[in-house]
């Protein structure tokens, strides 16, 4: 390519705080038709262009479009950053207003290619080879503003990166914060702390007044339902609220946001998420349940993480990470060629599954091998363990492999094969095509791949492989720390601190599990901290109940600690019960009802009938222990004990607290409440946790129980 030519001195905004259009008034709707504000080729020379990273997503495709539709509109020559006078990146640079084309350098999701099917002509999307130049000369000459949206390294857009160096300026648009860019051509460098960067166009689209097709208004609010989750994730703002109402507003059609906003999985993606499931490695590190998946295919395998999210959700994982390997040069070769699902080299796979087979059942021939080998050798010692191999698949016992056990063993294996590529092991593993493998048709196709593969080693070397590695975490009180964002950082990857991807060159398919392997140790040892531990943050000391309270003293002790429930010990500490406002409601009113009954006792007969009778009817109705109406099966948990220990407890058991005991013993040193738990998440800064009877310890209130005791000398020297 040509060099580029002298560019304008460069403006830098770094990490720009964000902006507030001010509550500009809303724009009427659009009565234009689609690309109403886009200049035709033949009256211009130059032109814009946006770019979306490589397999785009409604968020970085809807910003595009709308950045495209920024730098289109003659409305939008005006400053919006407020910073004196200089040019916004929403400007255009000398005033004139040129047409600006969105460009998908490689290809999108298969969510937004769906949508794109119906929709991609009502927005000015051209392919590269598409735009308006005659070669590197004619887009050098012409390019006049280049605009990144999502994304801020080269590696993210593929094949377009040497627009870069043909613009006369480079505006990068995003939302990743904790990125770094790798483009020294940026002119303009904005990034802004909000769940999606199409929030960031759409306040600039208000703020311009610039109005909206009902097309542009959808794919806005695609965008924003797309990274914040429907304005789920952690990481939304308000302003993502916000932009979402206003392009509802505008005429966004909820019909087809309903459709597009969260589509099913196509088949091939089912086949992955399928194998993900039965596949998934649990490891399970200071409360947090990692889950890995290694799988091999034949090529790349798009919408990965849309299963990778799904896999998440299904299983019992806070963290899934999913990693597909596969043959970059047959991957390519099989671009060229149409494939009926996920199709992989599963007979070359399935060899290597018995291979690692042998190696790892050794265990299981050792008897045989200490009596046996000095008669037959290595190569009767290798018989053996490939009928064992065998006798593992054959699950009726009937001698013979049939489709289904050839299926079940691949899949076993991690390997993501379709129903034709099982047809083709059978149709090449069975010589007699009697629809099923004997032991001898197994033993020889095996050892005539093993030789193939020998001398295809030798003479190419190791096999270069491309791994794809993508991260999705839960939100969580423990995952906090947990950043996959600086975790892939170090494979040239990224994204979102619970949401990212890389894409990993291995020398040898042989690498993934290394690779992965070390994912999983540093994501522990700089991401997972051990979790606090119950007597950590419990309430202690805490007011008990006795055995010998009646309601009346139990009432009094909630009404003058503002408690709900109170733990009852026996004169030993020893928790033996636990009594709440449910049970002392429930004994008063027993209690009314039985002064109710003596009282109509002593109307009926005009008096008490016997006095000592009578006498212990009265002094039941002023009350009874505690220990005749407590609840008395009672969880409790170890002041040793987790975090998500006591949450698991309290939301299965539906309880307000629980006693907290000492390790090994029932003896109370504590309590755990709903509270409690609430401080640990830290989900409302303003929430109020003065609670009279726990906010302080016993020693701190001492003062104030001394006031009070001096206080009340000299109320009674008053009286």
């Amino acid at each position: 390519p040509a060099p580029p030519r002298r560019r304008r001195p460069r403006r830098r905004v770094k990490k720009a705080p964000p902006s507030s259009p001010g509550g500009a008034p809303d724009a009427p709707a659009d009565a234009g038709g689609p690309g109403a504000n886009f200049v035709p080729d033949s009256l211009t020379e130059d032109f814009n262009v946006v770019l979306t990273h490589c397999y785009a997503d409604f968020d970085t495709l809807a910003s595009a479009v709308g950045l495209a539709k920024l730098w289109s509109s003659a409305r939008a020559n005006r400053n919006l950053e407020g910073d004196g006078g200089a040019p916004s990146y929403a400007d255009a640079e000398d005033g004139r207003v040129l047409p600006t084309y969105v460009v998908l350098p490689r290809g999108a999701h298969p969510a937004v290619q769906r949508y794109l099917s119906m929709h991609k002509h009502l927005f000015p999307i051209r392919n590269l080879k598409g735009l308006p130049a005659a070669g590197p000369e004619g887009l050098e000459k012409q390019l006049n503003r280049l605009g990144l949206v999502d994304a801020q390294r080269r590696d993210r857009v593929g094949p377009a990166e040497p627009l870069l160096s043909y613009a006369n300026s480079v505006t990068i648009v995003d939302h990743h914060i904790d990125a770094d860019t790798d483009i020294p051509e940026a002119t303009d460098y904005v990034v802004e702390p909000v769940g999606s960067v199409s929030t960031m166009v759409v306040e600039r689209l208000r703020a311009a007044r610039i109005p909206l097709t009902e097309a542009e208004a959808t794919l806005l609010a695609l965008g924003i339902h797309s990274d914040t989750g429907s304005l789920c994730f952690g990481s939304t703002t308000a302003r993502d609220a916000g932009a979402l109402a206003y392009v509802m507003r505008r005429g966004a059609s909820q019909a087809a946001i309903a459709e597009h906003a969260r589509s099913s999985l196509s088949g091939e993606q089912r086949g992955v998420l399928t194998q993900a499931l039965i596949n998934v490695n649990a490891t399970v590190v200071h409360g947090v349940t990692i889950g890995t998946v290694l799988l091999s295919a034949d090529g790349f395998i798009n919408g990965l993480a849309a299963v990778t999210q799904d896999a998440l959700e299904l299983s019992s994982s806070d963290v899934m990470l999913l990693a597909v390997v596969y043959d970059a040069k047959a991957s390519s070769r099989k671009q060229r060629q149409p494939r009926e699902s996920v199709v992989v080299d599963a007979v070359e796979r399935f060899v290597q599954v018995q291979q690692k087979e042998q190696q790892k059942k050794t265990d299981e021939t050792s008897s045989w091998d200490s009596s046996q080998y000095w008669k037959g050798g290595e190569g009767a010692l290798r018989q053996k363990r490939l009928r064992a191999a065998f006798d593992r698949k054959d699950t009726d016992g009937n001698g013979l492999l049939e489709g289904e056990e050839i299926a079940r063993a691949v899949s076993a294996a991690g390997v993501i094969a379709s129903d034709g590529a099982i047809e083709q092991i059978m149709k090449l593993v069975d010589t007699n095509q009697d629809g099923a493998i004997d032991f001898e048709e197994f033993h020889r196709f095996v050892t005539s791949v093993e030789e193939m593969q020998i001398k295809d080693d030798a003479e190419t070397g190791k096999t270069a492989s491309t791994m794809i590695l993508i991260g999705r975490v839960k939100n969580g009180m423990n995952l906090r720390g947990v950043n996959l964002n600086e975790l892939f950082a170090q494979f040239g990857g990224g994204g979102h601190p619970k949401a990212a991807s890389a894409t990993v060159r291995l020398s040898d398919e042989s690498e993934a599990i290394d690779v992965l392997q070390r994912v999983v140790d540093e994501l522990i040892d700089t991401s997972l901290v051990e979790q606090k531990r119950v007597k950590d943050f419990m309430t202690s000391p805490t007011i008990s109940a006795t055995l010998d309270m009646t309601e009346d003293a139990v009432e009094a002790l909630f009404s003058r600690h503002g408690l709900r429930a109170l733990p009852v010990v026996d004169d030993d500490n020893a928790v033996v019960g636990l009594v709440t406002y449910k049970e002392v409601s429930a004994a008063k009113q027993r209690q009314f009802n039985k002064e109710q009954k003596r009282l109509r006792r002593l109307a009926a007969n005009g008096g008490p009938a016997n006095p000592a009778e009578e006498a212990v009817l009265a002094s039941r109705a002023r009350g009874s222990p505690v220990k005749g109406w407590m609840l008395q099966h009672v969880t409790t948990v170890e002041e040793g004990a987790f975090l998500h220990a006591v949450e698991t407890i309290l939301m299965e058991n539906e309880v307000g607290s629980i006693p907290v005991v000492a390790d090994g013993t029932m003896k109370l040193v504590g309590l755990v409440t709903r509270t409690d738990l609430l401080r640990q998440f830290r989900y409302y800064p303003s929430l109020h946790y003065n609670n009279r009877a726990f906010s302080d310890s016993i020693e701190s209130r001492k003062p104030i129980r001394e006031l009070r005791k001096k206080l009340k000398k000299f109320d009674m020297m008053d009286e």
